[in-house]
């Protein structure tokens, strides 16, 4: 009988023994199974805004890249006879500005584009040669905002439309004292606002 007993005590203590190593065995899985989740690693993001050429020989292409908060823009100029992609532009903005290229980009004869530059405080609107060539600045643009500020007393820029001419870029303006609203033509080569007596909407 008393064998028994010992057997038995024996029994129920292995069974114990097996019962906690299990339990602990299965925790330690847990918490290695729920340990820190992977890192996520953030990845630039890249936009791409494309304009053809009025009869579609030449491709404008505006690339935008993400990172740190800051957004990188190259714009390039492809033709579609060769397959060349050329670049004429890159600059870094902060998330506040945005380039974008306007639906008119082109001047009828392909030499110029313009993209508007969209910030906080009042927009821009930069000229760039399709060949890649710089201008008489130094710059791979001109400013329209800047050299109307320069050129043109007491009146501001709303928009820039488009082109009147393979030389000409509408720009419509309004009064700073009064509601008169006015279109100029921005010639290029020139770099020079022409008044005119309409206004285009």
């Amino acid at each position: 009988m008393r064998a028994k007993t010992v057997f038995f005590i024996i029994i129920v203590t292995v069974v114990m023994l097996f019962v906690l190593v299990w339990s602990n065995n299965k925790r330690s899985q847990l918490i290695f199974t729920s340990a820190a989740p992977p890192a996520i690693i953030p990845v630039p993001t890249e936009a791409i805004d494309i304009m053809d050429s009025p009869e579609g020989s030449k491709t404008l292409t505006l690339e935008k890249k993400e990172n740190d908060g800051l957004m990188l823009y190259s714009l390039f100029i492809s033709s579609k006879t060769d397959g060349q992609k050329m670049q004429i532009f890159r600059k870094e903005e902060t998330e506040l500005n945005n380039l974008e290229i306007p639906y008119n980009t082109w001047s009828p004869d392909n030499v110029y584009i313009f993209l508007k530059r969209k910030t906080f405080q009042i927009d821009d609107y930069l000229v760039f040669q399709s060949s890649g060539n710089l201008f008489s600045n130094g710059l791979p643009y001109v400013s329209i905002q800047e050299l109307f500020k320069k050129k043109v007393q007491d009146y501001l820029i709303e928009d820039v439309t488009g082109w009147a001419s393979p030389n000409l870029l509408i720009v419509n303006t309004k009064a700073n004292k009064e509601d008169k609203k006015v279109s100029f033509w921005f010639d290029v080569p020139s770099q020079s606002f022409i008044q005119l007596g309409t206004y285009f909407k």
